[in-house]
This record gives structure tokens, sequence and C-alpha cells, in this order.
């Protein structure tokens, strides 16, 4: 005797979209970008594939959506000193509660990127837009106190930590903890500014 089919919930509460949009999350960083499927996410969820094709046209949509909803927002610091307000910044991003594989998801979303132009499109246009961002907050506010030297390109200057941070998760499968913060601090730019002692 066969068992009865597990019941589909709705879309029809935030609650249930949330559980929607983390299984998307979750599935793309276990399956990567080109295996995953809107019948994947239905069976985590619980809900019909239908139901998720009315909602999102396809899977780009729908992962650049879950992206979106669980977009992280970081505000930055003011210790009075660059250094330590970088430093600050990036602990505070990484206490945040992000639902899956940080290096799952990034694999799949550089996969998808080189494969997809919908996502890529999708992820500008949606995720490519908003305010001032905390770095650059930071930023602005050392080249006031004068703490920069003269000429520095600040864009690159702002992408440098995650940028490291980044490819040492990727390439070397080390996490992003607090123990990469500090060096990234303390044995990189600190020594770029002229600043051996990070407490100067």
């Amino acid at each position: 005797m066969s068992s009865p089919p597990r019941r589909r919930v709705p879309l029809d509460t935030p609650e249930r979209l949330t559980e929607v949009l983390t299984a998307a999350i979750d599935v793309v960083a276990e399956v990567g970008y080109e295996r995953f499927n809107m019948d994947l996410v239905a069976q985590r969820a619980h809900v019909s594939k239908g139901s998720l094709y009315q909602r999102w046209p396809s899977k780009a949509h729908l992962i650049v959506a879950a992206l979106d909803a669980n977009r992280v927002e970081v505000e930055a610091p003011d210790t009075g000193a660059y250094l330590s307000d970088v430093r600050e910044l990036a602990k505070r991003w990484l206490r945040t509660e992000v639902p899956g594989d940080r290096r799952g998801l990034l694999l799949a979303l550089l996969e998808g990127g080189r494969r997809d132009p919908e996502l890529v499109r999708l992820m500008s246009e949606q995720l490519g837009q908003g305010g001032v961002s905390p770095m650059t907050v930071v930023l602005e506010a050392a080249e006031k106190r004068g703490e920069l030297p003269e000429g520095v390109d600040l864009e690159l200057l702002g992408e440098l930590p995650m940028a490291l941070a980044v490819a040492t998760l990727l390439f070397k499968d080390q996490p992003m903890d607090e123990a990469l913060v500090d060096r990234i601090v303390d044995g990189l730019l600190a020594p770029l500014l002229g600043r051996p002692d990070h407490r100067q």
C-alpha cells in the first residue's frame, strides 16, 4: 500500500515564503548552480513546483530573490580609527546569521555567473542597488581624519579585506573567521599604512 502524498503548503504567509527562500539558498549551496532546480526546492520546502514557477519564472529569479531576502545589513562602526573600524566591521559581518554554506554558495554563484547571463543580469539589477556601503563610510571617515596615504585607491582598499577573505575561503577552504580578520588588519593593512602596531 502506497503512502499518502505529502501535503503541499501554499506560499500564503511571510513565514512560508521565508522557508522557501532559505531552502533555495541551502539547495544551491549544496548542489551548485547547474544541478539546482525547482524540484529540489519544492521537495525541501514542501511546496508545489507550480507554486514556485508562479512566483519565480526561472531558477535565476528564485536564487536572486533568496539572496535579496537574506541580504545582510551591517552598520558601519565609528571607533575613531580606520584599522579598528575595519576590524569591527568585518567581525560584525561574521557574527551575522547567514543561511547555508557560505563557500558552497559562493562557488555556486561563480558557476552560475559563468554559465547563465540571466543570473548575472538579475544580480546586477536587484542586488547591485542600494545605499552607501559600510566600508565606504569607514573609508570616508578615515580620509577625513587624514589616516590614509595620499593618492591611495579608496575603491580597491575597500574591496581588499573582503577579496582576501573570499579567496581564502574559496581556494584554501579556510573559514572566514575573526583570526583571519586580525591577520588582514594587523599583517597587511597596518603595515601598508606604515603602522606595524595597529594600536598606534
